[in-house]
């Protein structure tokens, strides 16, 4: 019973999993820090929410330290919501059934560069975060567990506003495909009154009698890969665009706000007034629009890009006195800067103007020429109009289509902004050559011509490969703008429209019949994919699986066309009824339509083999499978940099999270994305990670944490782990052929391709010739063979029935520049292409069928982003103790900058820290030594010096001005540079201070008894002295000197001072050991005379008073007897005296 019970539990787990992989997709949208589990919310907001630190107070018990003055534990102002969408099942129940089936999606958000790096160094970056999920406890009466979902933090980084988030699951419990979301920030979007205001114009609650089935597509224009927030406009009889940031998975409609104007005047003429926004193209932080021949550009609010502005309140005109008859896109940014190309139009038909877009501010030039011509008295026509500009920012040159107005002449010219000079290239033949049967015709002069005009309406420019198309009712292609072959399988009744590219090795156009036409750019072959029989196969397969998105009744219309990542995409109109409906994404299904149309169109008989019919068809393929091997690990060339993230542990028995428990796992991110941030130390850490400094404090106690939470004691019932907040270095490569590739300086990209042929049993009726190893070579397209050059080997598996190439791509080691790190880098292509392959072959897989025989990846020249120069003081520091014979440190020690004598020779290490692969080696490359400030006693007291005194105090300069700061240890003059400074290396690095009389370290006064301290600001760069690398290492770091010497002049006058005062001490001395004796006997005689006379004195004091009273007493005694004897004495005579 039981094991019937759990085989029947085990095959509706196995139907379950079935229906969900091909019924359920992921969904992801963002919700507000405080309103959890409600539906799509804009992304605008862009300040941290610093209320989150509160909540880390909390955790006591815990890896975190509250007390950390270096961590920053604040949130994001959004939430990433994750659902899931099922076309048949329920989908709550589905949720439900996959959490408790053990899935868990799984989150990456990759973050784009921005256009001007303020802030930030140029680097490739994403974040992977594991999902928490979560219980709305709204409206759940009768069960536990009503509606769920999984929550993420919703990341920014500084200075990114364009963010690409994957979706994938686990791989535990319900299978879901993954998923890709453009999530962007929306800076024109902002808060009015305590509700969400549209600041470009107002927004339309509807679609009702905005579009119509007849209203033909547009294009839809932006700065490839930067532009956060697309509008599109050319909706006829109205001001209107429709504005998205997440690439049309969702739209907002926008009535602009701008006056609608109309003047026509004879310098300006105009045929008929319109209110259509005919022009729209989106920059990373401006939109530009057109109306008539105005144009309006408006900023948005962007603090995370640092840009010299705060945004736009209301549309700006530009370009005020200019006829603008059309815009053309700039499709890439340079050296910071965005472009754009205005078309003059009346009286300025044939002038040209460039509007530029860097940190917020637009500018516009005037009319560009040459010597005050024009490009039609260039070439020297009487009236001439551009068609169509394009810009090569890799060589500066803009590409100019002109129409000799009156005649069929049109002409490539191309001109110089630097110099301001015009240049022809090519003449475009007036009528369409004669199609081969190739798919193309050189146009060498030989060829023959049909009576058909040729009219070109625009050019196009990949600047990767660097293949150049005229385009109008026909495609010219060439890859150097002068030698041109025509792609003749594209027909020329139906002139292109507008022309795409994805920059991947596709190509898309669409023609006035709004037809919709497909090539690679490794091949001839062009297809027409819509309107097709095969796109009408795979429209009724999507009906009958229950697609929303498409229908047998509802007439539909296409609005416009463009790649995103890669693939093809369609917005469609889907009408409801007459004058409503809705704006669908949808990805055009080329490698469905490929398929489909090579069953359709290829040929095919019937056969009979081993007493079984079979249908035939031709394998119009010549191989049957194709894979990459032995690609190496894809961070060390993709120069992504990959940050881990799960959420924290609770101690809730259900698992759910709650809103704490996500706060912190806000903090947790943040944090992690902030070391990443700050982690530019000019002195190398002991351990290469930015995370070290995070839980260095805490590592020891790790298994205390570990044994708390595992008796579910932790504080807030929250358990932060330390081992899952991390940064990834090894990944693994999927033989995946990478998108990018970035080589450095003689760098080496080495993989194989493996190629078989088909199997008795695939290959039943052909040939040996038709199913041969013969039949499958491998060709490899390189755009800049100058700069790179690949080998091919190929080794035949007989056995096998297979091919293997091996394939070493390097740099030859002449790009002439050496720039920052991810700076400038010049862009390239590697192309693999299969030989006969075309559009023929294809494969099944999970998601489908899938073109295949031709690959392409972006190649990058220069110095990788990820790379940078630090100050090795550990190595410094023992190599300067052992050479010296002595180790050396101030008393006042500081382990974040030891100090160095300045009578010890100086021996500086450096490191090259590869912030992608985590690997740090020895800097052995030259380098350029420079002391450019200094203070003495501390940090605050430093003060940078101006290019002449940096001149003075580091060159040979200095010795003839006796300002020299520091001398070769070897004393030898050694290499220098064009400017004089010394080259030092890893093996002649001895530095000898010296700190001449001219120089600013020169007779420091000390302020204690100890000798002065003193705080050299450092910069070390290897630009234009080391050919090892194309990167510019620049590196500024403080280095503490203790013990500098006086001057002569002060120390003989210290000396002079010191000797006088031992001197006279000594002096003093002898006296006083001479003269002793005598002073102390005379003192003793004059203290023995002053005490006997003291005695005296008191002695005759004492006989004075006794005789003094003695005489008193007498006096008194004869008193009183003359008064007893008084009466006697009147009767005889006086009595006679006594003489004495």
């Amino acid at each position: 019973m039981w094991q019937l019970f759990t085989a029947t539990l085990s095959l509706v787990f196995l139907c379950m999993k079935h229906l969900f992989a091909t019924d359920c997709q992921w969904v992801a949208v963002v919700n507000n820090f405080d309103d959890l589990g409600t539906d799509r919310k804009i992304f605008f907001a862009q300040r941290e929410i610093r209320r989150v630190a509160e909540i880390f107070k909390e955790l006591t018990d815990s890896a975190i330290d509250p007390d950390d003055r270096n961590a920053k534990y604040l949130g994001f102002p959004y939430y990433l919501k994750i659902n899931l969408s099922c076309i048949v099942q329920n989908s709550e129940w589905a949720v439900r059934t996959g959490h408790y089936t053990g899935l868990r999606p799984i989150v990456t958000v990759t973050f784009t560069e921005p256009v001007h790096p303020v802030r930030q160094k140029q680097e490739q970056l994403q974040i992977e975060m594991r999902s928490a999920p979560y219980r709305d406890k709204a409206n759940c009466d009768s069960e536990e567990v009503c509606q769920m979902c999984w929550f993420t933090p919703m990341p920014f980084y500084n200075g990114t506003v364009v963010l690409d988030v994957l979706v994938e699951s686990n791989g535990i419990g319900l299978p879901v495909q993954s998923s890709r979301f453009a999530i962007n920030i929306n800076g024109y979007v902002g808060i009015a009154q305590n509700e969400v205001k549209i600041r470009i114009g107002e927004k339309l609650e509807s679609l009702k009698s905005v579009l119509s089935l007849n209203d033909p597509s547009r294009p839809l224009w932006y700065t490839y890969g930067q532009a956060p927030v697309l509008i599109l406009g050319g909706i006829p009889r109205s001001k209107i665009v429709f504005m998205s940031d997440s690439l049309f998975l969702d739209y907002i409609p926008i009535e602009v706000g701008i006056d609608s104007c109309w003047i026509g005047s004879l310098s300006c003429p105009q045929g008929a007034f319109s209110s259509a926004i005919v022009d729209a193209i989106s920059t990373e932080s401006t939109l530009f629009i057109r109306q008539n021949q105005l144009v309006y550009y408006f900023t948005g609010h962007y603090p995370l890009l640092h840009v010299n502005t705060s945004g736009s309140e209301l549309w700006t005109r530009i370009l005020n006195h200019v006829c603008v008859r059309t815009l053309n896109p700039v499709i890439f940014p340079s050296n910071g800067t965005e472009y754009v190309i205005a078309l003059g139009g009346g009286w300025q038909e044939g002038e040209f103007f460039l509007i530029t877009i860097k940190d917020g501010i637009v500018k516009a030039s005037g009319s560009l020429r040459e010597k005050d011509e024009t490009v039609c008295d260039f070439l020297k026509a009487s009236a001439c109009s551009i068609r169509w500009a394009t810009y090569s920012l890799n060589d500066n040159q803009i590409f100019l289509l002109v129409h000799e107005t009156g005649t069929e002449k049109h002409t490539i010219v191309v001109y110089f902004p630097d110099v301001k000079r015009f240049e022809f290239i090519y003449h475009i033949p007036e009528k369409v050559p004669k199609a081969s049967d190739k798919g193309f015709v050189l146009l060498l002069g030989l060829e023959q011509y049909t009576n058909t005009t040729l009219i070109p309406r625009g050019l196009a420019l990949n600047p990767f490969n660097n293949i150049f198309y005229i385009w109008g009712n026909v495609i010219l292609q060439s890859n150097d703008k002068q030698s041109y072959i025509y792609l003749s399988d594209f027909p020329n009744d139906s002139p292109i429209k507008y022309f795409v590219q994805s920059f991947t090795g596709e190509i898309a156009f669409v023609t006035d019949r709004e037809e919709i036409w497909v090539s690679k750019e490794l091949g001839t072959e062009i297809k027409k994919v819509y309107p097709s029989e095969a796109w009408d196969v795979f429209n009724y397969l999507q009906v009958m699986r229950g697609s929303p998105h498409y229908s047998l009744t509802l007439k539909h219309s296409i609005l416009t066309i463009f790649y995103a990542r890669g693939r093809l995409h369609e917005l469609v109109y889907l009408a409801d009824s007459a004058d409503n409906g809705r704006l669908v994404r949808r990805r055009f299904p080329l490698s469905h339509v490929l398929t489909y149309d090579l069953l359709i169109t290829t040929p095919n008989k019937e056969m009979r083999h081993n007493g079984l019919d079979y249908i035939k068809f031709a394998h119009l393929c010549p191989f049957a499978v194709v894979r990459h091997v032995n690609l190496p690990p894809p961070q060390e060339f993709t120069r992504m940099e990959h940050y881990s993230a799960m959420p924290p542990e609770i101690m809730e028995k259900t698992g759910f999270h709650d809103e704490k428990s996500l706060i912190v796992y806000q903090g947790l991110v943040f944090q992690l994305l902030q070391l990443h941030s700050s982690y530019h130390r000019a002195y190398a850490d002991p351990v290469h990670d930015p995370t070290w400094r995070w839980w260095k404090n805490k590592k020891e106690d790790a298994e205390y944490y570990t044994y708390v939470a595992s008796n579910w004691n932790t504080s807030a019932g929250i358990y932060v782990d330390m081992a899952n907040y991390i940064k990834m270095y090894h990944q693994m490569s999927d033989n995946i052929m990478p998108a990018k590739i970035y080589l450095d300086k003689h760098t080496e990209y080495t993989f194989s391709l493996y190629l078989s042929m088909r199997t008795t049993k695939q290959s039943m009726g052909e040939s040996a010739d038709e199913n041969s190893l013969q039949n499958m070579w491998l060709t490899l397209i390189i755009a800049h063979p100058e700069y790179i050059h690949a080998d091919l080997h190929r080794q035949e598996l007989i056995s096998r029935g297979s091919v293997l190439y091996a394939i070493e791509v390097h740099d030859k080691g002449n790009y002439p520049y050496q720039q920052l790190s991810g700076k400038n880098l010049m862009k390239s292509s590697l192309g693999l292409k299969v030989a006969h392959s075309g559009l023929n072959c294809y494969e099944y897989t999970s998601k489908g069928p899938r073109i295949r025989g031709s690959y392409v990846s972006t190649v990058y020249i220069g110095c990788p982003p990820g790379k940078r120069l630090a100050f090795d003081i550990t190595t410094t520091r023992n190599e300067t103790t052992f050479k010296n014979k002595r180790y050396f440190d101030c008393i006042n020690k500081d382990p974040e900058m030891p100090c160095f004598s300045f009578n010890d020779v100086f021996y500086p290490s450096f490191l090259v820290q590869d912030m992608v692969t985590g690997e740090s080696g020895r800097f052995n490359g030259s380098y350029i030594f420079r002391v450019i400030g200094g203070g003495p006693f501390s940090i605050a007291n430093i003060r940078y010096f101006s290019e002449e005194e940096t001149f003075n105090y580091n060159t040979v300069n200095g010795s003839e001005t006796s300002s020299l700061i520091w001398l070769r240890a070897d004393m030898q003059e050694g290499k220098v540079d064009s400017k004089g400074f010394r080259v030092l290396s890893q093996a002649q690095s001895g530095i000898l201070w010296v700190c001449q009389k001219n120089s600013p370290c020169y007779d420091i006064v000390p302020q204690g008894l100890s000798a002065p301290d003193y705080f050299f600001a450092i910069e070390v760069s290897n630009r234009g002295v080391d050919e090892t690398t194309y990167c510019d290492y620049a590196l500024e770091f403080i280095l503490h000197v203790h013990g500098l010497r006086l001057s002569p002049t002060r120390a003989i006058f210290l000396l002079k001072i010191t000797l006088a005062i031992i001197l006279g001490m000594l002096f003093l001395y002898i006296v006083i050991y001479i003269t002793g004796p005598l002073a102390k006997s005379f003192f003793n005689k004059t203290f023995r005379r002053l005490e006997e006379a003291f005695a005296m004195r008191m002695e005759s004091s004492l006989t004075f008073s006794s005789s003094f009273t003695s005489q008193a007493s007498l006096q008194h005694l004869a008193s009183e007897i003359s008064r007893n004897s008084s009466p006697q004495s009147a009767k005889g005579s006086p009595p006679q005296s006594k003489t004495r």
